[in-house]
């Protein structure tokens, strides 16, 4: 039996254990463990430039880069998917362009008819629900305008990749958020554009988001 007034400390403080889950204050920034807000502000980053810069400027934009039949685009992690032909390539890299330093980048963005879609990839320690909570957390914590509806539900690629999908919406646009894990490497999806965007957009970014999948070692 400890004497507390022996130890200068009283029994309840001897035997306080605060487990493991328990995140010190000087680690906490409203609330939120600091270690997992930094990705998730980025995500979130992307998110918003997706949901409010791109629309306005996309309708003026000319796109020298636009999808060709067969292409891939490749981003880090080992993650591709198939983007929709005759839409233009604003950030991303061709598959078949490795680049010199044989790193792709984490980030793909693609346009067409006034709907933006960005596919973001980074290492990630959890599954695809918590990859979006760890989103949803960020956002309402900065309150941001980007909306993070409820009711994800699951959803799976033609490769068999599971993830979530839900709906995303802001004061200007509306659109949609997927998150799949895929060998240990979160990928994020953010598709947006003006309210009642036409049926034949959106169907291209169903096909789209169904197409990712994990690069095949053969062709690494």
């Amino acid at each position: 039996m400890i004497d507390s007034t022996t130890t200068g400390r009283s029994p309840s403080n001897q035997w306080y254990d605060p487990g493991d889950r328990w995140v010190p204050v000087d680690r906490r920034w409203l609330g939120l463990d600091r270690a997992t807000v930094v990705p998730a502000l980025v995500v979130l980053a992307v998110a918003f430039v997706m949901a409010v810069v791109l629309p306005a400027l996309n309708t003026q934009t000319a796109y020298d880069d636009r999808v060709a039949e067969g292409d891939v685009l490749e981003l880090g992690g080992g993650i591709e998917f198939d983007p929709a032909v005759g839409w233009g390539i604003t950030s991303g890299v061709r598959a078949a362009d490795r680049p010199a330093s044989g790193s792709f980048p984490p980030q793909a963005v693609v346009e067409g008819g006034g709907v933006s879609l960005t596919i973001r990839t980074g290492e990630f320690d959890g599954d695809a629900y918590e990859l979006l909570d760890q989103i949803r957390s960020t956002s309402k914590a900065l309150d941001s305008d980007l909306v993070i509806e409820g009711n994800a539900v699951e959803t799976t690629t033609a490769s068999g990749e599971r993830g979530v999908i839900t709906r995303i919406s802001s004061s200007q646009v509306d659109g949609t958020m997927a998150a799949f894990v895929i060998d240990g490497h979160g990928v994020q999806v953010t598709a947006v554009g003006p309210a009642g965007t036409e049926r034949g957009q959106a169907d291209a970014v169903a096909r789209m988001i169904s197409s990712i999948r994990p690069v095949e070692e053969a062709s690494r």
